[in-house]
């Protein structure tokens, strides 16, 4: 039978009896005869809880303490890994658990935001080979200097697809608590229906865009090894419906829009008056990427009088940053003014074919136009057009253009 790499997220092992739900539903898995490997995140609301604590003991434990609290919030998903052990030892399964460190998910030796360089996953084979289950904890690893480190947002579907890479697994399951990637949120899109089959690139474009089922770091990993990924929910018996995330094979010259992601949380600043030619411009992103501040849209019109407009867009947590960094070049380069504008969002509309199909630019400034809802930028990368808007109008323009190119609709 097949090898299967299993994920669990908080709210799937939240609680006891969520526990013990899960471990049913891997100890049926196992009696099938499947070779399976576990990964779980912490409990839900249990890193918050220790991150909360660290900070009542000191100010600032992220800048402060990367390693202390590296080691704290561990713990989590130690917790949460050996009762999941002990519920499925119950049931007449055998299984072990381990740590990353246990489990040799080596990554680099960056502190609460680590990166996996190899799984030599040595123990979790042998373990297989015993007839266990292995229960691995998600979010962590090693650093080659014997460090402990937590893989940051998303670190457990990381954990997850990087093991089944490592094992050459038939596919990796990602169990939480909705039952598949939706062509919008479909807490805000109530029209919104599940994808049964995506692309991992679309869907790399979705998470990277708002779509918060999967982080794509894990997607990422799955289209560089090959591996099929499942998002299924697990509050359902049975494994129907879900998505398949794998390599898609598209029609020819058809449109093929996949779903609709979105993103608060955007700033629009604008540098007026600097010098035309590249070098501002350059000179402008290279001082944002050295403070590392990540710009998303980038836009320059020359002026008339013969100086440039330069229009980028970077996210709120970094507007302080960036905007002292953007005065400071404006007097360097002799520009006039800097206009922020805050409070915007960005709707991401994702799919093939779209860029060879005239029209479709028109048909989203026609939607969003009827509603009488502003465009203040645009970009696009191969497979994906987003535009910002109003914080405020967000939903309504999701529901516009989910509406405006039929979403809702069963698709051929």
């Amino acid at each position: 039978m097949a090898l299967i790499v299993q994920k669990y997220g908080g709210t799937s092992v939240g609680t006891p009896a969520r526990i013990q739900r899960v471990a049913d539903r891997v100890a049926r898995e196992r009696r099938a005869g499947h070779e399976l490997v576990v990964v779980v995140s912490a409990m839900a609301d249990t890193t918050d809880e220790l991150l909360a604590l660290a900070e009542r003991i000191s100010a600032e434990p992220r800048r402060r303490h990367p390693r202390e609290l590296d080691m704290l919030l561990t713990a989590g998903e130690r917790i949460a890994m050996a009762l999941l052990a002990m519920a499925i030892r119950d049931r007449d399964v055998e299984a072990i658990s381990l740590t990353g460190s246990q489990a040799a998910i080596i990554t680099d030796n960056v502190h609460t935001g680590a990166r996996i360089e190899e799984v030599r996953a040595t123990r979790v084979r042998e373990e297989l080979k015993r007839g266990r289950v292995v229960i691995v904890a998600g979010f962590q690893g090693v650093s080659r200097e014997r460090e402990v480190t937590t893989l940051g947002r998303g670190g457990s579907d990381t954990t997850a697809v990087a093991l089944a890479a490592a094992l050459g697994a038939e596919r990796c399951d990602i169990f939480t608590d909705v039952d598949g990637v939706y062509t919008a949120d479909p807490r805000r899109v109530p029209s919104a229906r599940r994808i049964p089959l995506i692309d991992f690139q679309e869907m790399v474009e979705l998470a990277t865009s708002g779509a918060q089922v999967l982080h794509p770091r894990a997607v990422e990993i799955g289209a560089r090894f090959h591996v099929p990924i499942r998002v299924l929910s697990s509050f359902r018996d049975d494994d129907g419906g879900g998505t398949l995330i794998t390599r898609k094979e598209h029609g020819m010259e058809h449109l093929a829009l996949t779903g609709l992601a979105s993103e608060s949380g955007h700033v629009r600043l604008v540098l007026r008056g600097l010098p035309v030619g590249m070098g501002a411009t350059a000179e402008v992103l290279t001082r944002l990427a050295d403070a590392g501040v990540s710009v998303d849209i980038v836009e320059q019109a020359d002026r008339a009088d013969g100086r440039r407009q330069l229009q980028i867009t970077v996210r709120e947590d970094a507007l302080a940053e960036a905007k002292q960094i953007c005065e400071r070049l404006i007097a360097d380069l002799e520009g006039e003014r800097l206009e922020v504008q805050p409070g915007l969002a960005r709707i991401a509309l994702v799919g093939s074919g779209m860029h060879d199909r005239p029209g479709v630019y028109a048909q989203i400034f026609r939607a969003l136009i009827a509603a009488g809802i502003e465009v203040h930028a645009l970009s696009a990368s191969a497979i994906s057009i987003a535009v910002l808007v109003d914080a405020e109008r967000e939903q309504e323009a999701l529901r516009v253009l989910h509406h405006a190119f039929g979403l809702g609709e069963e698709q051929p």
